[in-house]
């Protein structure tokens, strides 16, 4: 499962998309199924606020001020709203890559970060309320050229998320 994009080893953001690019395939291999509740609950809250921005701004150029000052603050009480939660839940799954769900019904939800100049993947999963932290280096499963090893991720990956069932048990 090598992935035919060449990477460039010298710059930690791009090894970090890349591997974020893949990790949905690498944990589908492993029998989890990506749920896109997060997402499509965001996009939502983002299109609701848009549709109440281009509302009012269409019922203040149609009528006067004066009539529509209560659908006003209500509109901007239920923007404001949205945008809270919308906020939240940004500030809850903050650098959260993916959510999936195995055959079981097990959850497990998966979170990376980069330091600057750190070469590793850090990653955060959390499954069954335990969360587990680890750090695999880039190296381990790019090539020298730049080319990402999928098989090996899978591995590594896995082994990660076995080390959240034995804190489990």
């Amino acid at each position: 499962m090598s992935q035919l994009k060449k990477t460039n080893l010298n710059s930690i953001k791009d090894l970090q998309k890349t591997t974020d690019e893949n990790l949905s395939l690498v944990l589908q291999q492993l029998g989890y199924e990506e749920s896109f509740t997060i997402t499509d609950l965001k996009l939502g809250l983002g299109l609701s606020t848009v549709v109440i921005a281009g509302l009012l701004f269409l019922a203040d150029k149609k009528f006067e001020f004066k009539h529509i000052y209560s659908y006003t603050v209500t509109a901007c009480i239920v923007y404001g709203l949205l945008n809270a939660i919308l906020f939240l839940i940004n500030l809850k799954y903050k650098n959260v890559k993916y959510i999936g769900v195995d055959s079981k019904g097990n959850k497990v939800i998966i979170a990376s970060d980069v330091n600057k100049y750190d070469p590793n993947y850090n990653v955060t999963i959390t499954a069954k309320d335990n969360v587990v932290n680890g750090s695999i280096p880039f190296n381990k499963f790019f090539d020298v050229i730049g080319y990402f090893n999928g098989d090996e991720f899978t591995k590594l990956i896995s082994e990660e998320i076995s080390r959240v069932g034995k804190k489990h048990e």
